[in-house]
């Protein structure tokens, strides 16, 4: 592949991703505007997944495994469950901050909401399209990269750590400059599930990472919440 088709693959690639990731967001305000409510990111990242595995299936021949729908090389460890605190340390300061109420983002979920749409379908849904089909069809430039540590960097982890930093963008339209760290902590998720991935060329662990991000996201927020109750009801 000479300098032109792997640029013309590599904005090819991006244009699919985008165009699915556009696809999901308006499938979502259609949805609401047919029921009457508020935009639901469960149709959102339905959307996303369905056609994230149509692609796949396009693309690979019904060979699934080279985008990472199964178990590859992945072994369990305990230390995967590390992944939880980057998220859980950053968000003390804003809930030291806002004392636990909810933030402008949160949308106020009830927990079981915040479990079924943000830990799993959120996590489930975004894998599948960045690490699975993004990562999966930029495999070609898996041979480039640089080292951190004993890991390497690679073009399909970057681009698709890239694209799944992008998705987030909607957040500045909420947030302002708040969103920043949010985009750039959503960059680095992407590198540490990118990782998992290539190495063990399973979308799992990736998956497992991307769900601990969110989680350690939240729980700080359940504990401040759960306090203020507490003190609000015993006075």
């Amino acid at each position: 592949m000479n300098g032109w088709q792997s640029l013309l693959r590599v904005l090819w690639v991006l244009g699919v991703a985008g165009a699915i990731a556009v696809a999901a967001l308006r499938t979502s305000t259609l949805w609401a505007r047919i029921r009457s409510r508020k935009p639901n990111s469960l149709a959102t990242h339905a959307m996303m997944a369905g056609v994230s595995i149509a692609g796949i299936y396009l693309a690979s021949g019904g060979r699934w495994s080279g985008f990472g729908l199964g178990v590859g090389t992945f072994k369990w460890s305990p230390i995967l469950l590390l992944w939880v605190l980057p998220t859980a340390v950053l968000m003390i300061p804003q809930v030291a901050t806002s004392r636990g109420r909810a933030s402008a983002d949160s949308h106020h979920l009830r927990p079981a909401q915040t479990i079924v749409r943000v830990w799993l379908a959120a996590s489930i849904a975004e894998e599948l399209l960045t690490r699975g089909l993004i990562q999966g069809l930029l495999a070609p430039f898996s041979g480039v990269g640089f080292h951190v540590g004993t890991d390497s960097v690679t073009v399909p982890i970057l681009l698709a750590a890239l694209a799944f930093a992008a998705l987030h963008l909607i957040l500045v339209r909420r947030m302002g400059a708040k969103a920043t760290p949010v985009i750039l902590l959503a960059f680095l998720l992407g590198c540490v599930a990118g990782v998992y991935r290539e190495t063990t060329g399973s979308l799992i662990p990736a998956v497992i990472v991307h769900m601990l991000f969110n989680i350690g996201g939240t729980i700080p927020l359940w504990l401040a919440r759960r306090s203020r109750t507490r003190t609000t009801t015993s006075q």
